[in-house]
């Protein structure tokens, strides 16, 4: 069937990760050990159990495809090992807290060349495009404005309490019903399995995003095709 409507995932997809958010983790780590009065000796443990190590962020981690709520889980327990008493709920509001501070050290640049005008490509083959994206909104926006894709986009789902986040369904299926298509026409492209249970959840196409060898194992078995990057959507898409 024929692609009416392509939903993209942001960090990692459309922006390059760990420019942004390793570059980020760093600052807002050391804030919140202050905050709690923690030894910054703990930050390389705790962007461990972010998923951030070896020169690369882990796509099944926390930071890379989890809210602020899994963040703050799996800071959590790293803070709980090395004797500290906190709430798992303070844990969680810090970290988010901290983040918010910290997120306009991430480096904003686009995930491959050519990303903007792949994107130009589709709109004039009348595909409609949605980001869908665990981000908040504010940062959301001051992302693709800097990318130069903010007019590009009909709709952009964020994690601003008003919409499920992924693998949630809820914003592919509103997206298909606000334009008036069927799910069949609609595919979503990530570069983590929660964008891909979200595609399968919705009834959608999905498509993967991998630079490895690694995340294209890991997403192969829960796509319809994996690229390097979304340079090379137009020589898969149906």
């Amino acid at each position: 069937m024929k692609t009416k409507a392509v939903l993209l995932d942001k960090d990692g997809t459309l922006m390059e990760f760990d420019a942004f958010w390793r570059t980020a983790s760093y600052g807002a780590l050391e804030d919140l050990l202050r905050g709690l009065g923690g030894d910054l000796s703990a930050v390389g443990e705790l962007l461990s159990a972010l998923g951030v190590g070896n020169g690369a962020t882990d796509i099944t981690g926390a930071l890379c495809c989890g809210t602020y709520k899994d963040m703050g889980q799996a800071l959590y327990g790293v803070l709980k090992e090395r004797g500290g008493n906190w709430m798992l709920e303070e844990i969680t509001r810090r970290t988010e807290e901290a983040y918010h501070r910290h997120i306009s050290d991430g480096i904003i640049r686009p995930d491959c060349a050519g990303a903007v005008e792949t994107l130009r490509k589709l709109k004039t083959r009348g595909i409609k495009l949605a980001v869908v994206t665990t981000d908040q909104a504010a940062a959301t926006q001051q992302c693709l404005q800097a990318l130069g894709m903010t007019e590009l986009f009909d709709a952009v789902y964020t994690d601003d309490g008003h919409y499920p986040a992924k693998p949630d369904p809820y914003c592919a299926l509103d997206f298909c019903r606000r334009e008036g298509l069927q799910a069949e026409e609609a595919v979503m492209v990530g570069d983590t399995l929660t964008d891909m249970r979200f595609a399968r959840n919705a009834g959608i196409r999905a498509i993967g995003i991998a630079k490895t060898e690694r995340n294209r194992e890991i997403l192969s078995a829960w796509t319809d095709a994996v690229v390097r990057d979304i340079s090379h959507l137009l020589e898969v898409l149906p």
